[in-house]
């Protein structure tokens, strides 16, 4: 109810809304789970609930809504001590209390470890069995199929199809149409390996391929990531893309000289051509190269910018989260220039908590929890249960 549509029509439970405002949305049972979380970090997860519904009835719908689904929430301590997945489940105990009927979810498993995830599915189905409806927003085609009954697919913000989503097959042709073009090179690296410092004593780094290092955001990947580029700039020039794409621009500069600050060696260097190939083969949507950044939408200013970083590079490139909010064709094509890279003769670390790009799109991969390291492993030898597991911080 916030933005106020400009066509169609809204029903709900049959009937024809007309107008639809926040707080009408609530007293109709419409809450929202947002991709990043809104709890006040230094309160428990109950004085949390609470702000959200001050009545003194509080701890008995609490206690009724958990025996009744049969959950545990740890609702006694300061929620900046507890781990994603228990944020989320304790954003949707906060609807539920407040009289939730339908719940918006936004992207609820994004910075989740896998067994986070099967948790979380596991309380929405315990929910969905108690009449709770939810619209589940994601991209991730497999959690889709395991949760959702129906499955509506938007393309440059139309939807092309809605249906079934046993119709799976239909589904992701529907989806990804237009990317099955992007092909990831097949070739592996096997060459020998270089040693980097590390938080954690040495990392091995391939002469030449990829060397994920996956993990759920918020475990050192960002000290991890400044150390390497660190000892590496000693030997050169180092392709950096940072956690925070921000953190990798002039926002009133244009495309040309955001490339340009970036050069070190400056000699016999057409900076326009150069700008123009990234922009062609990143797919950047741009009416000028004499913009500034800043007018360019995210997602294009984070394809510029892992263009920029692997065009320039000759040896080194580290990536954090290079793909994170990107739709699946920039996702595709970013691996494929990646790999393309690699068969340049590029060494590159690549940062995700992704397992299924971790393994597309890497040659050997470290997991990553809190500040330690465990491998390399690699991708043709890997364990996928065993990964997990680490990913969840068992079995260190």
């Amino acid at each position: 109810g916030v933005v106020q549509p400009v066509s169609g029509e809204i029903y709900i439970n049959g009937s024809k809304v007309d107008r639809l405002n926040p707080y009408i949305a609530r007293s109709m049972g419409i809450f929202m789970v947002p991709q990043h979380n809104i709890l006040v970090p230094t309160l428990t997860g109950y004085e949390n609930i609470r702000l959200s519904y001050p009545y003194h009835d509080l701890d008995k719908r609490l206690k009724s809504i958990l025996d009744r689904l049969n959950i545990f929430i740890t609702l006694d301590k300061p929620v900046n001590e507890l781990p994603r997945g228990m944020l989320k489940k304790i954003e949707v105990l906060r609807a539920l209390v407040s009289g939730a009927k339908l719940i918006i979810l936004d992207e609820p498993t994004s910075v989740m470890s896998p067994l986070e995830v099967q948790e979380l599915i596991k309380m929405l189905d315990e929910l969905s069995n108690n009449g709770i409806s939810f619209i589940y927003i994601s991209h991730r085609l497999d959690e889709v199929i395991e949760i959702c009954d129906r499955v509506t697919v938007l393309r440059d913000g139309a939807v092309v199809y809605s249906g079934k989503v046993k119709d799976v097959d239909d589904v992701y042709r529907r989806m990804f149409r237009d990317i099955l073009q992007y092909k990831v090179s097949s070739s592996k690296s096997n060459g020998s390996t270089d040693k980097v410092y590390s938080i954690d004593g040495y990392i091995d780094i391939p002469s030449r391929g990829v060397h994920v290092l996956l993990g759920v955001e918020g475990n050192g990947q960002e000290y991890l990531a400044r150390k390497i580029v660190m000892h590496l700039n000693s030997e050169g020039f180092v392709g950096h893309v940072p956690g925070k794409i921000e953190k990798a621009i002039i926002p009133n500069m244009n495309l040309i000289e955001n490339l340009r600050f970036r050069i070190v060696d400056s000699n016999d260097i057409d900076y326009i051509s150069l700008t123009n190939l990234i922009v062609e083969r990143y797919e950047v949507i741009t009416d000028s190269i004499y913009r500034p950044i800043s007018n360019l939408s995210g997602g294009n200013i984070q394809r510029f910018v892992v263009g920029r970083e692997l065009e320039l590079s000759r040896r080194y490139v580290v990536l954090e989260f290079p793909t994170r909010g990107l739709d699946m064709r920039s996702v595709k094509l970013i691996h494929m220039r990646v790999r393309e890279a690699v068969d340049r003769g590029l060494s590159i670390l690549f940062f995700t908590e992704d397992i299924e790009e971790a393994l597309e799109v890497g040659d050997i991969i470290s997991i990553i929890y809190r500040g330690k390291l465990k491998g390399p492993y690699r991708v043709d030898e890997i364990d996928i249960d065993r990964i997990k597991m680490l990913m969840s911080g068992l079995g260190w």
